[in-house]
């Protein structure tokens, strides 16, 4: 009993590492905002993008397992993981709505109907976790919404309603898988690789059938082999520290980010309405954090 009393304690301490957690999904959230970008600079189409991405995503975590983690952590060994294949799958599926989303509607929209992530994973969260999503959280959901509303609402609504619903569909998966490895409280990092497969073998066969080389393959290649991977692993590792609704906070990243990079690459001067939207968001994912490890400390001590 007291063996079953320590374990219980130490992985409720493991579930709250607000630094660790908030760091991870930081450095997820920057690589992530790389993504576009490079995607733009290769000149792919869709399902080209899927199976680089996926297949790029899959061997390098299998790499990452194969030379830095323990026999327990393996690949080989997490197929008998039930929450790694959910997990995995929602990933894979994750990836090919968003890819789609991409491709059939503006940017603008993509990003508005991604930032409910985190409103979801909040919703969803509380009867699957057992976590009230705090005044803090939610004040921090609506003031990210509102930043990204600023930035989007003039591309907002021209657009393909197929795309919409992709992006919606994207949303939902990823607040869910988020709260699933919140609440497995495992290590659950490498499911992406397993999605990587799930997303890759989905799109092969048209790449084979009608699929064209893109017009610069070494943009897609960096972006599938390098900042896909860190993102992918940093985000689904986040998680275990910190709850759904905060890690799908620092998704809004890629918002603020993703035009900055563009502007720097393409020469696109973002509007005003960027600058604007980013800062609040900016700001509001800075009070947040800073609440989140005040609070984090004050529970640990009383005094």
């Amino acid at each position: 009993m007291g063996a079953q009393i320590d374990n219980a304690v130490a992985r409720t301490e493991l579930l709250t590492k607000p630094k660790l957690g908030i760091g991870l999904a930081f450095i997820g959230g920057v690589a992530l905002s790389i993504d576009i970008p490079l995607i733009r600079m290769a000149g792919a189409d869709p399902y080209v993008v899927m199976v680089a991405r996926g297949f790029g995503l899959a061997i390098m975590l299998w790499l990452y397992a194969r030379l830095a983690l323990p026999e327990s952590a393996r690949i080989w060994r997490l197929l008998t993981n039930r929450d790694f294949i959910v997990v995995g799958t929602l990933s894979g599926a994750n990836n090919v709505f968003f890819t789609l989303a991409v491709f059939n509607t503006t940017t603008a929209n993509v990003v508005f109907i991604l930032a409910f992530n985190a409103m979801l994973a909040a919703i969803i969260s509380w009867p699957m976790t057992g976590e009230r999503p705090s005044l803090a959280t939610v004040g921090a959901i609506i003031a990210t919404i509102l930043g990204v509303w600023i930035i989007v609402f003039e591309g907002f609504g021209t657009t393909n309603t197929l795309g919409d619903i992709f992006a919606l569909i994207c949303a939902f998966l990823l607040a869910f898988s988020l709260t699933l490895t919140r609440r497995s409280g495992q290590d659950l990092s490498l499911a992406p690789a397993f999605g990587g497969l799930v997303s890759g073998l989905f799109a092969l066969p048209t790449v084979l059938l009608l699929g064209s080389m893109p017009e610069m393959p070494i943009w897609l290649a960096i972006d599938a082999l390098i900042f896909v991977p860190i993102a992918a692993v940093t985000l689904w590792l986040a998680p275990r520290y910190i709850t759904a609704p905060q890690v799908a906070l620092f998704y809004l990243l890629e918002t603020v980010l993703a035009p900055l990079w563009v502007w720097m690459i393409f020469a696109e001067f973002p509007r005003t309405q960027v600058f604007i939207g980013g800062a609040i968001i900016i700001v509001a994912l800075a009070a947040h954090t800073l609440w989140e490890i005040r609070n984090h400390r004050a529970r640990k001590n009383p005094a």
